[in-house]
């Protein structure tokens, strides 16, 4: 995690979100209020959480929501004077999949030990396209004026930033007001209540967040913080999408054997 990107907060925050989708939640009208005596997962209650406690059995943002979606989006925007390092991910629930949409319009794949990369030519600067040319992993295709990685046996990877945009949250305090379902996944709803005595960030104008009955992973938040003179807002969904198409893999596939084939040749 980059901690550049600190939006003067204790917390560290990756950002990312090329603010192509919108945050979606919808709020149930027949929400009921949680009490004590209803299922909470594991280092939640109503009126507090304990995000250190949540993914202890293992569930996560990138394996957990496969069993709801044939496949779905991780949208996360910040605010737009927050440079964004990395957008918003898409997960394939069949195959476990995952694109990345990064910064300057690059996408990455990544499936088990494979790895691709496409980043177009005319959205990068030319000091890094001399970085691109000389980098004898990247291969440039006049065709489609960008340049590609591709590698079979990159090793078992994750992603840099899946599932951790949630880490802003545990600077506040939430309490429980209802439970609903999100996009057909059973969630309590928290709202915002304070920061954490230990916590030295922003206060918040307003602040919920939704809560996996279940499985403990958050599947969506909105948060609005008081920066002074500033107001910084951040969003975070969860939910069904189609699987971006990825043809531009078997480009950056054969790029790479011909670029090989070549060497060897010499």
């Amino acid at each position: 995690m980059d901690r550049r990107y600190v939006v003067g907060l204790a917390v560290a925050l990756v950002a990312t979100g090329i603010g192509a989708l919108a945050f979606t939640a919808v709020w149930s009208p027949h929400a009921t209020v949680p009490d004590s005596d209803r299922p909470y997962p594991a280092g939640a209650g109503p009126h507090h959480i304990n995000f250190s406690a949540l993914g202890t059995d293992d569930t996560n943002v990138s394996h957990t929501p496969r069993e709801y979606w044939d496949s779905y989006a991780i949208v996360y925007t910040a605010p737009p004077e927050r440079r964004l390092v990395e957008g918003d991910y898409y997960i394939d629930s069949a195959t476990g999949a995952i694109i990345a949409q990064r910064w300057q319009n690059a996408t990455v794949y990544i499936n088990g030990t494979t790895y691709a990369f496409v980043q177009p030519a005319d959205s990068i600067p030319e000091h890094q396209r001399e970085q691109f040319a000389s980098d004898p992993q990247f291969v440039y295709d006049d065709t489609t004026d960008a340049y590609y990685r591709y590698d079979p046996h990159y090793g078992q990877i994750a992603p840099t930033n899946i599932g951790r945009h949630t880490m802003i949250l545990e600077a506040y305090a939430w309490e429980a007001t209802d439970t609903t379902t999100h996009h057909g996944v059973p969630v309590i709803t928290y709202r915002a209540t304070g920061t954490r005595p230990d916590s030295q960030v922003p206060p918040t104008i307003d602040g919920t967040l939704r809560l996996g009955v279940e499985d403990g992973v958050v599947y969506a938040f909105d948060l609005t913080l008081d920066a002074g003179e500033e107001t910084y807002h951040y969003t975070y969904d969860v939910a069904p999408a189609p699987f971006p198409e990825h043809e531009w893999v078997d480009t950056a596939r054969n790029l790479a054997a011909n670029a090989t084939d070549s060497r060897s040749e010499q």
